[in-house]
């Protein structure tokens, strides 16, 4: 698509001198990442007591192993009765993340007659 010379630098694409974090896009990257996962537990109404620089301050070295594979990283809480803050995080393989979960779950009675068991590690 031609973008007329009137409409050029508007909605075009990334604005980073815009960006609260800076132009940095592995930080503005972590930064949306950390809005997501604090909208998303409080959408569960768990409660979330963790800045953005903690945030960061976790996932350290780990940050560009994350993802939705089993072999990639991923946040959970070590007390799931606790708030999501940094004393109360562990970054751990996607796998280990969906067993404890669902040991949790199981032990609150949340899991219903159709999983059985644990998934596999």
């Amino acid at each position: 698509m031609k973008i007329s010379p009137s409409r050029q630098g508007k909605g075009t694409g990334l604005r980073p001198n815009n960006w609260c974090t800076g132009t940095d896009p592995v930080r503005h990257e972590q930064y949306y990442a950390f809005l997501k996962q604090r909208a998303q537990a409080n959408f569960r109404k768990e409660a979330w007591a963790m800045a953005f620089d903690d945030f960061v301050e976790i996932w350290g070295t780990d940050w560009s192993n994350r993802g939705r594979a089993s072999e990639n990283m991923c946040m959970t809480r070590r007390d799931y009765d606790l708030p999501w803050h940094k004393t109360n995080v562990d970054i751990v393989p996607r796998h280990e993340h969906v067993r404890r979960s669902w040991l949790v779950k199981k032990a609150r009675g949340q899991i219903g007659p159709k999983h059985k068991r644990p998934p596999p590690v």
